[in-house]
């Protein structure tokens, strides 16, 4: 859902250089972390810009309702360069040139000649050239792709796809279809959707987990990586959706984790700065619509600290699976594995485990409670007696031994813990 459719011993990770995989997308030493909605004209200056950049995030999806101009696109770029910031170009032209297409043969040389301002300003990322298409325009979406292609590569483009609640937005039969169909017609390098599963009523939508684990394997399937979209604020009186929460501390740190959990390699949220409400109406974001940080401003500053030292860990990882603990299970794409690795099997109370593989071949798994509003006590059971393993919580990591075949962790509301085995 968006405001509007557009026209994607103790030791510290977070210094140490990033290999080149081929999930670490933008050509970047950091874990990806957008946001959507930028500063509106009164406020695109460097004090806002630098603050982008102090909460932690790596890129910007330009806004094309605020940066309408090719002055405004311009000055964005040079202030994302200035705070170390990457920039998606968002253009309403695009999205109307991809619409009119085929029918209006000719917009895909006035989308190139109209992209060529900016391709070669140090921070332009790409161009994020349309937000949730459904199935009808994805022959005209992946005529566009071709062409950037041919023009402008290696630089990245960029579209966010429906989730799976959005039934009248894919307009087709079903989701598996709209995902398939957008691989087979496109070809993409990364999938990027969104799924905002805080209800207003209480607990989760039904079929997060599903989602998340339809686009791992899909994304596994074709080797590429996926993002996603995490919600900050509260949405209300979207057509044919239920209600969304103002979002706790421990629901956006939640979101997070589960995410990383499934394999994301990239994470962008929903919204950093407030978007104005029409038909959809929207509570505050990490900043208001006056300028000002929201409570949850520092919530998002201090936890994108750690998906750079956790998140950069599991980045070059297949997400091969995941483990489910559940009085009550939610329905999954994939079967639920019953054993990884060493890891035998998992007891206690309810969590979500992502299990990963390096290319080494070495196994970790990202464990958090399944449900943002409660903590777990887990024990995880090895395939041997004793050993150890390396525990990453927040920005540090501990290597802990464990005996007797198992390791007995507490997870608070909120957090996660990555155990990484050393064989």
């Amino acid at each position: 859902m968006k405001w509007i459719i557009l026209v994607v011993s103790v030791f510290c990770m977070s210094n140490m250089p990033l290999k080149a995989h081929r999930y670490a997308l933008l050509h970047r030493d950091k874990f990806p972390i957008g946001m959507w909605v930028t500063p509106p004209d009164s406020f695109r200056n460097d004090f806002h810009f630098k603050k982008l950049a102090e909460c932690g995030l790596t890129f910007v999806n330009g806004f094309a309702p605020h940066e309408n101009t090719t002055d405004e696109i311009i000055r964005a770029l040079d202030l994302s360069a200035e705070n170390d910031l990457l920039y998606f170009v968002n253009r309403a032209s695009t999205h109307y040139a991809i619409v009119s297409y085929p029918e209006n043969e000719v917009v895909p040389a006035q989308f190139v000649t109209g992209l060529e301002p900016f391709v070669s300003h140090p921070a332009f990322a790409g161009e994020l050239l349309m937000d949730e298409p459904g199935k009808p325009l994805i022959k005209s979406v992946a005529a566009f792709v071709r062409v950037f292609e041919e023009h402008f590569k290696p630089k990245m483009w960029h579209v966010n796809l429906f989730p799976t609640y959005a039934t009248g937005g894919i307009q087709t039969h079903s989701y598996e279809d709209y995902i398939d169909t957008w691989m087979a017609e496109v070809k993409p390098p990364c999938i990027s959707y969104d799924s905002y599963p805080l209800l207003a009523s209480g607990g989760i939508i039904d079929d997060y987990y599903y989602n998340l684990d339809l686009i791992r394997k899909k994304a596994l399937q074709f080797r590429i990586p996926f993002w996603t979209f995490i919600q900050t604020l509260s949405i209300s009186r979207t057509p044919g959706v239920p209600d969304k929460r103002e979002p706790s501390r421990e629901d956006i740190r939640w979101q997070v984790w589960s995410n990383l959990a499934f394999g994301a390699k990239g994470i962008q949220y929903f919204c950093y700065w407030t978007p104005g409400s029409a038909t959809e109406v929207f509570t505050d974001a990490l900043i208001s619509r006056d300028g000002n940080e929201t409570v949850r401003y520092k919530v998002v500053q201090q936890l994108n600290k750690e998906v750079q030292a956790i998140g950069r860990k599991v980045l070059g990882s297949d997400p091969v699976g995941v483990m489910q603990i559940a009085s009550e299970p939610y329905p999954l794409y994939d079967a639920a594995l019953d054993t990884f690795g060493p890891v035998s099997r998992l007891s206690g109370d309810d969590v979500i485990a992502g299990c990963f593989q390096d290319e080494g071949g070495k196994s970790q798994l990202l464990v958090c409670p399944l449900r943002p509003d409660r903590g777990a006590a887990l024990t995880v059971h090895f395939d041997r007696k004793k050993g150890s393993v390396v525990l990453s919580q927040g920005e540090t990591s501990n290597r802990v031994a464990f005996k007797k075949g198992r390791l007995d962790l507490k997870i608070m509301a909120g957090d996660a813990v990555l155990i990484e085995f050393s064989e």
